[in-house]
């Protein structure tokens, strides 16, 4: 075990973390004395403190297999405490469960960084071993992955996915998405513009349950949350399970009007009560495609909406001539050029 205190200008700083096989790791955080069980800056800079530092000593030894060590395998065995105690803290709401303060982050990463480099070049049997065993947890984390990219490629072949959805070709999760949108109207424009390796489409016709008061029952029977569970490869409720998602992403793609927003929010209800975990591990997104198209000679731009659209014409585009407006009624008018532009390329899209 290791414990250490620093005083500095800025606050003082007091932890201690040891690794052990025998039980999976925690860390207890406090602020001026105050328990932050949510964590917070001063925990993002404690961990950022810790990888540094074993990957600077795993370098320095000439270990290369030190690079794939990351934060998940240092928390997965760690035991940690850290305190701070600073001036002014700021925390998240009322109830002072996490940390928000920024200078935190940076008074408990260069105090942890220096003593923990220090105490790993004055101990080199105790580092050995700690490296060592860091190195085996990401060794196991990256089979863990391996195994589950395997069983990923097994059951999709395996899956009775929903028909009308468009796959991707990638068997890896990492960097794929799923995006679901509105009829087969604007599927067809979002299947021309998709990238066919790592981007999925679900078209869903109509609007989906309202979730909030239905019976299970109704979830159960309902047409449009059977083929999105079956799409996602996950469990409803208590039945979630984030390790099988079949993507890494979920983007709700809707037309940018009042139908649009109100599936959308019907959308967001259903993952928010029926998959919570997708919101909390920022698996779910909205996207945000364009109401207009402004062209005024070779320039092009897109607005939002409204507002956006009228600062444009008043301020111009800098081309030659006349602005040409367009407004798209739907992603099913769009050209899968603009949509995939504006909305789908990951490069381009905002």
């Amino acid at each position: 075990v290791d414990f250490q205190e620093r005083f500095q200008s800025a606050g003082k700083v007091e932890w201690a973390i040891n690794w052990t096989p025998a039980r999976d790791g925690f860390i207890q955080s406090y602020c001026n004395t105050v328990p932050t069980p949510e964590g917070g800056t001063h925990e993002n800079g404690f961990w950022s403190a810790i990888l540094k530092g074993i990957r600077a000593y795993g370098e320095l030894i000439n270990n290369r297999r030190a690079k794939d060590i990351i934060r998940e395998d240092l928390i997965a065995g760690g035991c940690a405490l850290v305190s701070c105690f600073i001036r002014e803290p700021e925390f998240v709401g009322q109830t002072k469960d996490r940390l928000a303060t920024v200078e935190a982050q940076r008074l408990v990463e260069n105090s942890v960084r220096d003593h923990f480099d220090n105490w790993l070049a004055a101990d080199n049997k105790s580092a050995g071993a700690i490296l060592d065993f860091l190195i085996l947890r990401a060794e196991e984390r990256l089979r863990r992955r391996q195994e589950k990219e395997t069983q990923r490629k097994t059951a999709t072949k395996k899956l009775r996915l929903p028909g009308k959805l468009v796959d991707c070709s990638a068997t890896n999760r990492d960097g794929t998405e799923l995006f679901i949108v509105e009829g087969d109207s604007a599927g067809g424009s979002a299947k021309m513009a998709r990238d066919r390796k790592t981007q999925a489409l679900l078209p869903l016709r109509g609007k989906i349950l309202n979730v909030l008061g239905a019976a299970s029952s109704k979830l159960g029977s309902n047409q449009e949350i059977s083929d999105l569970t079956q799409a996602l490869g996950v469990g409803l409720g208590t039945r979630f399970n984030l390790d099988d998602l079949r993507y890494d992403k979920v983007i709700i793609m809707t037309d940018a009007d009042v139908d649009g927003a109100h599936i959308a929010s019907l959308l967001m209800t259903f993952f928010f009560t029926q998959m919570r975990p997708l919101i909390d591990y920022g698996h779910l997104y909205l996207a945000c495609p364009p109401l207009f198209r402004l062209t005024q000679g070779s320039e092009r731009v897109y607005c939002l909406d409204e507002t956006e659209r009228d600062t444009w014409l008043k301020n111009g585009l800098g081309g030659r001539g006349k602005i040409d407006v367009s407004r798209f009624k739907g992603l099913g008018e769009m050209d899968a050029k603009d949509l995939k532009e504006t909305t789908m390329d990951p490069s381009s899209r905002k």
